[in-house]
């Protein structure tokens, strides 16, 4: 039987001889003892290096390596099935950072000075935007809920610019009178863009958000506004909801 002594087997494979320690320790890939304590390594620790190599390549942990070396029978093609389903989720997870990157440049081109509580909110939305379409679901059907997040990036990056200017602006009022004309006019732009995002009219929408869950804060996705500033807006769509006649049907 031919044996490799540490560093031998260092070069044969291409793996530091620190890395091999290492694997020794965590029980990924033990060598043989000799009675002098010194370790080899022979043909069968070769074929599970080359496993070793090609788990780590594919993505797999090291706790995952180790348990799919244990297996007797390896079945490599559930095995390749499994990572590519972990492989296929890591690329929604760099999709959607993709995307709050383009979002945030495009709002760094777009905006002088960018409140850093909006801005946070609204990379917020991109990330956790599975999270929200959950969320709709105790209001709108599936298909309602994609029609939703079927906008065109273009349509979307214009909104988010039109919403982080106006909460914005309205965040600068805060104090003031929530029913004076410059405040009701931001709450009637919020108010418009609501209308286009969901594709209902108002009072519509507000009657079919009495009573569920989405009528409390989404915890995914909190208002980039303290407490005192929250309740001022509050007012604010209060006074312009009943100035709209929609008070009455929301409250009903």
């Amino acid at each position: 039987m031919d044996l490799y002594s540490v560093g031998e087997f260092a070069k044969l494979t291409g793996v530091s001889i620190r890395t091999l320690h290492y694997y020794d320790e965590i029980g990924i890939l033990i060598p043989l003892r000799k009675d002098n304590g010194r370790r080899y390594y022979d043909r069968s620790h070769l074929v599970s290096m080359q496993k070793i190599v090609t788990l780590k390549f594919l993505g797999f942990s090291l706790e995952q390596m180790k348990e799919l070396l244990l297996q007797t029978d390896w079945n490599l093609k559930e095995t390749l099935q499994f990572q590519i389903k972990l492989l296929e989720e890591k690329l929604l997870g760099l999709q959607k950072v993709m995307k709050a990157l383009d979002h945030s440049i495009h709002l760094a081109e777009s905006s002088e000075t960018i409140d850093a509580s909006i801005f946070t909110s609204l990379i917020r939305g991109i990330q956790y935007q599975d999270e929200h379409k959950e969320w709709l679901k105790d209001i709108y059907t599936e298909e309602k809920i994609d029609e939703i997040f079927s906008i065109h990036p273009q349509r979307q990056q214009e909104l988010e610019k039109k919403f982080t200017e106006i909460l914005s602006k309205l965040k600068s009022k805060h104090g003031s009178n929530p029913g004076a004309p410059d405040v009701q006019y931001l709450v009637s732009q919020l108010m418009d863009m609501l209308q286009e995002v969901v594709g209902e009219d108002l009072p519509d929408f507000f009657q079919r958000t009495k009573g569920s869950k989405i009528a409390t804060e989404d915890p995914a996705f909190p208002l980039p506004l303290d407490s005192s500033e929250q309740e001022w807006l509050r007012n604010a769509i209060k006074v312009y909801l009943e100035n709209a006649g929609i008070k009455e049907e929301a409250d009903k």
